[in-house]
């Protein structure tokens, strides 16, 4: 809890680059999914990490970006075994919205750090991006399915762009080979329990009270992100 109260009110980490120091050192324990730091610590962590500024989020993901294949499917599974956890133990419904548990929305925000991290450290084609930035703004209806798939927007008429992936000048499409697999960040159950009428009202709207799952689509199945184009 005091991480999280510096990060959101003291700006620690602009006095001290150093203090990202703690986190690459938490991630390092390779027991965070056990069941004795489900409950409390890690949720707490995870509300820590997602309040860093963007530039020391970007810091991270090009960090760990150096990692193995294998330490990164770690991270990945820390993150998705505490949003499993909570997707199952909880009864969320249109009453009770998953987009309102903390715990759920810091750890998908967490592992958008490491898929972007997952997609630095893969194979990434860099060559067309001049040529893509020339060519005309396709139609709405195309825009909603980019905005799904998680393309960026680089002007107000094109996609939404994502922060962290303007901060990194990458481009997730890309990436031809990930250093793991994109459908290892796909959570099911959360999936099962999000009611996409309300997170696609989120997503259009763009609250800062309410998170959407839409702007970490790489967390969204198939089912999921055509649903979101129905209710386009």
């Amino acid at each position: 809890p005091n991480v999280e109260c510096d990060l959101t009110y003291h700006n620690v980490y602009s006095r001290d680059p150093n203090y990202l120091n703690l986190f690459v050192i938490v991630m390092e324990n390779s027991n965070l999914h056990s069941p004795e730091y489900l409950e409390i610590a890690l949720p707490q962590f995870c509300k820590a990490m997602s309040k860093l500024p963007l530039a020391a989020q970007a810091k991270l993901a090009r960090l760990w970006s150096h990692y193995s294949a294998e330490q990164i499917r770690r991270m990945v599974e820390t993150f998705q075994q505490l949003i499993t956890y909570k997707v199952i133990s909880n009864e969320f419904n249109s009453r009770n919205l998953v987009n309102d548990d903390d715990a759920v929305v810091a750890a998908t925000k967490c592992l958008k750090i490491v898929y972007y991290a997952n997609v630095l450290g893969g194979d990434l084609d860099m060559e067309h991006n001049e040529e893509e930035d020339e060519e005309p703004i396709p139609e709405s209806s195309e825009l909603t399915l980019q905005e799904l798939l998680g393309e960026e927007r680089r002007n107000k008429k094109g996609p939404r762009v994502d922060p962290l992936e303007t901060e990194l000048g990458i481009r997730t499409n890309d990436c031809r080979r990930p250093l793991v697999p994109f459908e290892e960040f796909v959570n099911e159950p959360l999936n099962e329990v999000l009611e996409m009428d309300k997170d696609y009202t989120f997503f259009k709207v763009e609250t800062e009270n309410k998170f959407s799952f839409m702007t970490c689509p790489f967390i969204l199945n198939a089912v999921t992100k055509n649903l979101g184009l129905y209710y386009d």
